[in-house]
């Protein structure tokens, strides 16, 4: 990664879900009882998630100039806030910033399905499995990131994303980081063409998408 510039664009593999994994996430624990038409149902989605995704990763490697409690000032000018940031990622020389993306073929799949078929269980089974292979394309691309970060004697922090809350010790409470700053995010990218564009109101589309930061901090 990013062996030219600060940026890397990186085709990913479409994940294999097994349709018990879908299921046990509506209820289904025992495979012995499950319905044969729930089980086909499971195995249809996963077949059109299989044919429809096109798993795609941008990143953005990003030096932190400066860190004054809430805020992060990177070296390219840009600047993010979060109260919890002087928390999570307070040993962090770099940021790794990331959109992903199933591709809009799966979002347009998912809306056929629920506006135009007959099965009930198709665009429900089909939008979970999307949200399963989005999480795992997701831990292939932190696995990339943590290998470049060894191989410059760094590790990797933790995984945010604005829209998110997360814990903190110091306020005794749960800290949001604000949806708005997902287009501060997406303003590292301005100059790349990318396939996930950024609504007024924040929304990603296509739809099945993830975007956040790692913090790559120095190994002492």
């Amino acid at each position: 990664m990013f062996e030219s510039s600060n940026f890397e664009k990186i085709l990913f593999s479409s994940p294999s879900i097994s349709p018990l994994k879908i299921l046990r996430t509506h209820g289904y624990r025992n495979k012995e009882v499950i319905k044969k038409k729930i089980l086909n149902a499971a195995n249809k989605a996963i077949e059109r998630l299989t044919s429809s995704s096109a798993p795609v990763g941008y990143f953005s490697i990003e030096e932190i100039s400066n860190q004054i409690g809430s805020k992060i000032e990177l070296k390219c000018g840009t600047s993010l806030n979060c109260e919890i940031f002087n928390e999570r990622l307070a040993q962090s020389k770099f940021l790794v910033a990331f959109i992903i993306t199933l591709g809009k073929e799966v979002d347009e799949k998912i809306k056929k399905i629920s506006y135009y078929s007959d099965e009930p269980l198709g665009a429900l089974f089909l939008e979970n499995a999307s949200w399963l292979a989005l999480e795992l394309v997701l831990r292939d691309a932190r696995s990339k990131i943590i290998k470049f970060a060894k191989n410059h004697d760094m590790q990797i922090e933790n995984r945010m994303a604005p829209g998110y809350s997360y814990p903190s010790k110091i306020y005794k409470k749960r800290i949001m980081w604000e949806l708005e700053e997902q287009k501060i995010l997406f303003g590292l990218f301005d100059n790349e063409n990318m396939s996930i564009r950024l609504t007024e109101s924040c929304t990603m589309l296509p739809r099945m998408s993830r975007s956040g930061i790692f913090g790559l901090k120095k190994i002492v």
